[in-house]
């Protein structure tokens, strides 16, 4: 007893630390993910937003297009700046602006702990709180959150969507209003997701295959589907102005399409996994246990086997060549492993050992915790294929969003108590120290 009041009093303490660190985060400038200051993204969207205040609608939507001799820095849809033009007095300032975003973001780590409840009805509240606070220590979220950029709108309309596809499928009444304007807002809401960022179109496809698989009527199936469409609208506009899924401005160093990525499956591969090493202490055994039994099943060879496969081809390819490790310094990007390879080794063989190594240990860390969960597997292979078309591959396309997805989307069983949710706490807490020590001897 003594030693879950102890856990009790840690947790309220923890989350009054994250809380309060989110607060003196933005009264020092932080820039604990690299791309903030008055001289990093923030010149971006600072400058997207003018091209929307100065402009009306349709111009500033012309000029995302790159046919105006303005530029849209951003390979995001416009909706944001939109919504700022038409509902935020405060916009027209530098800091009315950077307050705005800051305090529009506090709403992730609320709806966060809505969704938590929402799924782990019977744990405790300040468990569940815990966790949530836990967003509050993402880089990123932090620094998008300071610096008025882009990111951390979606992550707003993920958890909204979360939340409204629950409400709509624990509803029982298949003839009252109520469902329909449920089945509304989830569309609605799901949707809204690739308005603020094109790599969120996953979470309107697994709302769609799961209303399609629900005991729903197929009436609902069917308006689902119209609803979609209906909203695909705008975005298509979008498509046709932009000749293709980005802008037609995206900056050069910005690629899409141009040619394939391979090399990004062992990176991305890196990043998930970091991401998934603390929660393998919320799959309810012990982890020993948990690698002892994964190794027990012949089957999971085959998984293995294809690292190997890939582990070949990086081999024979020129993607890690004495050449690139020369210019590494130069490389944007490639998660927080590839930037300790950077600090820790000068030799390129020991280099190349590492990485590969560190490629290999992820791929065990994913499949380990995925533990050939069909649907988990599926959203996971997503986030290895959409890095294979562009470039450079960056964490923030991982952070927290990986994190949010786990607790949410994610159908594998997650055993939660007071010791893990510390821990994870606590590992993440490593990550910004960390990245605030990193960025601040590289920027300054």
């Amino acid at each position: 007893m003594q030693l879950k009041e102890n856990y009790k009093i840690l947790s309220f303490l923890l989350i009054l630390l994250s809380t309060s660190s989110f607060f003196l985060g933005f009264y020092l400038d932080e820039n604990s993910a690299g791309g903030g200051s008055y001289v990093g993204d923030w010149v971006f969207a600072w400058s997207n937003l003018q091209s929307f205040l100065n402009n009306d609608i349709f111009t500033a939507i012309k000029i995302t297009s790159g046919v105006n001799t303005e530029e849209y820095g951003s390979n995001r849809p416009p909706l944001l700046y939109m919504l700022h033009k038409l509902f935020n007095p405060f916009a027209e300032s530098e800091i009315g602006y950077r307050r705005s975003v800051f305090i529009i973001s506090l709403a992730i780590p609320i709806l966060f702990y809505f969704c938590l409840k929402q799924k782990f009805k019977e744990e405790n509240n300040l468990i569940l709180l815990l966790i949530a606070s836990t967003v509050f220590l993402s880089p990123y979220y932090r620094t998008s959150a300071y610096w008025g950029l882009e990111e951390n709108y979606g992550f707003i309309v993920l958890l909204l969507t979360f939340l409204s596809l629950n409400y709509f499928l624990s509803n029982d009444d298949q003839d009252g209003y109520k469902i329909y304007f449920q089945l509304l807002l989830l569309t609605f809401f799901s949707s809204l997701c690739i308005y603020f960022d094109q790599k969120l179109v996953l979470i309107p496809v697994i709302c769609f295959l799961t209303i399609i698989k629900s005991k729903k009527l197929i009436k609902f199936k069917i308006l689902s589907f119209l609803f979609y469409l209906i909203l695909s609208l705008p975005f298509i506009y979008l498509m046709i102005l932009w000749g293709g899924i980005f802008p037609s401005a995206l900056t050069e160093n910005r690629r899409l399409g141009n040619q394939l990525y391979l090399d990004h499956i062992g990176y991305a591969s890196t990043i998930i996994a970091f991401y998934l090493l603390p929660l393998l202490l919320f799959k309810g055994e012990n982890i020993i246990n948990l690698i002892k039994k994964f190794f027990l099943k012949r089957s999971n060879y085959y998984l293995i086997s294809l690292f190997f496969i890939y582990l070949f081809y990086l081999v024979v390819s020129n993607d890690f060549s004495q050449q690139d490790f020369k210019n590494i310094h130069s490389v944007v990007g490639k998660g927080f492993l590839h930037k300790s390879s950077i600090i820790l080794f000068e030799n390129y063989l020991i280099w190349k050992i590492f990485t590969f190594f560190s490629f290999f240990v992820s791929w065990l860390i994913i499949i380990i915790f995925v533990d050939r969960n069909f649907k988990d597997s599926l959203i996971l292979l997503y986030f290895f294929i959409f890095p294979i078309f562009a470039t450079p591959i960056l964490q923030e396309y991982f952070d927290p969003l990986v994190f949010l997805m786990v607790f949410t989307f994610f159908s594998s069983k997650l055993f939660i108590n007071y010791k893990n949710s510390i821990i994870l706490f606590l590992y993440f807490s490593i990550l910004l120290i960390s990245s605030n020590v990193y960025y601040y001897q590289l920027l300054n």
